[in-house]
């Protein structure tokens, strides 16, 4: 009798792992169905800091191997940061001329740098096309970031969601109601009356530290923050997102040329609202320069003419400087120090 007991006891325990099972499969579902929104939030500022600063891809533009790849392949290293460096063909002399020459002649044009640049752009945001991405981070070559960047995108991404109503249930970072978002750049108007998010970042430039024409407007800033706001005057594309969206339709405004640069024409289009922009300012990411005493020029100056006194492997071993970045991560890692121009 007691092992006829034994065997109906053990007969008996499948239907209490059947109900203990479904008791906890009931209970992932009710809470996936009525997760709490801060765990969305909170995921979605997790994604900000991966890999790809929780873009699908980073793209760099550049011609060919050289100290500003090999920097910024250090750089990404030391921050955690996977970068695609596509390979990209130069266009012939002949079709750059037709590409300046597209529009009226009393218009405006690009020289034959800003051409040069204004087409590379466009390969990357045709390939971001091709593969079908959701969103993009396309850099400059010679970009520079703090080293605190995952951070500080994690701060952006609350910002972006914020500024742009990003429904609660939408984990992703950024959501996709805008088409440029720029993150490196030359300088911004913060304008008081356009509608603006002012964040708290401690690794934001004081007036002080910050260098460049759009000084004169940070008195409109609370030390230590930044703002989200709608673009009113972008200059520069050293790091700037994509949406799917977006990518197609810079693809259009962009391919037309008719104007004097890449960067400019992607403001006009910000400024009639072609084009949905939104722009944080001071900048997280700007370029690295290195030493000008040295003979440095920029490679759009240089293609234009003006040319180079340096040999360009003597700027791997001359610290630069970076503006408007407090914590170098091309210097941390290449020299061991911080290069605020000042």
């Amino acid at each position: 009798m007691p092992a006829l007991k034994a065997r109906r006891g053990f007969r008996a325990q499948p239907f209490r792992y059947f109900v203990i099972g479904f008791g906890l499969v009931f209970l992932t579902c009710y809470y996936l169905v009525h997760e709490p929104a801060s765990s969305v939030r909170t995921r979605s500022k997790d994604a900000a800091r991966n890999s790809t600063l929780g873009f699908q891809k980073i793209l760099v533009l550049s011609k060919s191997p050289s100290w500003r790849t090999r920097g910024l392949k250090a750089a990404a290293a030391y921050t955690g940061l996977d970068v695609e460096i596509p390979v990209q063909s130069l266009p012939t002399p002949e079709f750059i001329q037709v590409f300046r020459d597209l529009g009226p002649a009393e218009g405006k044009h690009p020289g034959l740098g800003q051409a040069y640049n204004w087409l590379a752009h466009l390969d990357l945001v045709k390939y971001a096309i091709a593969l079908d991405l959701e969103t993009v981070l396309i850099l400059e070559d010679d970009a520079d970031w703090d080293v605190s960047i995952k951070h500080q995108m994690q701060l952006i991404s609350s910002a972006v969601r914020e500024f742009t109503f990003v429904d609660e249930e939408d984990e992703t970072p950024y959501g996709k109601s805008w088409d440029i978002l720029w993150i490196g750049h030359s300088g911004e108007p913060t304008d008081n009356n356009t509608r603006r998010i002012e964040f708290k970042d401690p690794s934001a430039p004081l007036e002080a530290e910050y260098t460049g024409w759009a000084k004169k407007y940070f008195h409109r800033f609370t030390p230590g923050t930044r703002v989200m706001q709608r673009s009113v005057n972008p200059v520069g594309t050293i790091g700037y997102a994509l949406t799917k969206r977006g990518a197609k339709k810079v693809a259009i405004w962009a391919g037309k040329g008719e104007d004097e640069a890449y960067d400019i024409h992607l403001m006009h289009g910000c400024r009639s609202k072609d084009l949905s922009c939104l722009v944080v300012t001071p900048e997280l990411m700007h370029h690295y320069v290195p030493p000008r005493d040295f003979g440095y020029v920029s490679e759009v100056a240089g293609v234009n003419g003006a040319g180079s006194r340096a040999e360009e492997d003597d700027f791997e071993k001359l610290m630069g400087s970076t503006p408007n970045v407090l914590h170098s991560t091309r210097c941390r890692v290449l020299f061991g120090s911080t290069c605020l121009r000042k």
